[in-house]
């Protein structure tokens, strides 16, 4: 494994627990996954930025709809 591709896993790994901790980790996908990350090169916070388009663009309903805190 390169250094490079540590980096991407890391980014990787961290859209994935901002989704899991948004209560959407179901509707993580690689391809759009790619297709986040090149839309957001620019963006300094890029795993929550990549967590928020994956969010914006699904019909899913977060798994923490249900209860009232």
């Amino acid at each position: 494994m390169t250094i490079i591709d540590h980096k991407n896993t890391n980014l990787s790994s961290k859209v994935q627990e901002t989704l899991f901790v948004k209560g959407y980790s179901q509707i993580f996908n690689w391809v759009d996954y790619f297709s986040y990350k090149n839309q957001t090169a620019d963006k300094i916070f890029r795993a929550e930025a990549i967590a928020e388009l994956f969010i914006q663009n699904t019909s899913e309903i977060s798994d923490y709809a249900d209860y009232e805190f």
